[in-house]
């Protein structure tokens, strides 16, 4: 929100989405249902990028379709490839790419550490800065 959403790209689910995802998470569901996804989990899972060590993506995989996994990685998934694709848009048009770049600098100053320090200071630790 401080930087400004005309110059970054977002992707996810919101902290609301977040909490409701995980009632019913299903990755399974989701990979199933979307043709991309489940094309990548496929190779992943077929060998295709590990044939001199079969298995060795066997963890990250079982991860990924696990209703445990605590990132809710595959829940994200699609909406990080669709913005992955804007980025690849936008960096084609280098007028754009330089004013989000330049615009994402110049409202980056809200997250000096010296305000987060002093912040935190106050509403978190109840500590007065001294004088």
């Amino acid at each position: 929100e401080q930087a400004g959403a005309e110059s970054f790209f977002m992707f996810g689910l919101t902290a609301p989405q977040v909490a409701e995802t995980r009632k019913t998470y299903d990755p399974n569901a989701i990979i199933s249902a979307d043709p991309e996804i489940r094309r990548m989990m496929e190779l992943l899972e077929s060998g295709h990028f590990n044939l001199n060590e079969p298995g060795i993506f066997d963890v990250i995989t079982s991860g990924l379709r696990s209703p445990q996994d605590q990132w809710l990685t595959i829940a994200d998934l699609r909406s990080y490839i669709d913005e992955q694709r804007r980025v690849n848009d936008v960096y084609q048009d280098q007028d754009a790419w330089n004013r989000m770049s330049i615009l994402n600098s110049a409202n980056s100053g809200w997250f000096s550490s010296d305000r987060t320090i002093s912040q935190y200071a106050q509403e978190i630790w109840d500590v007065k800065p001294l004088k």
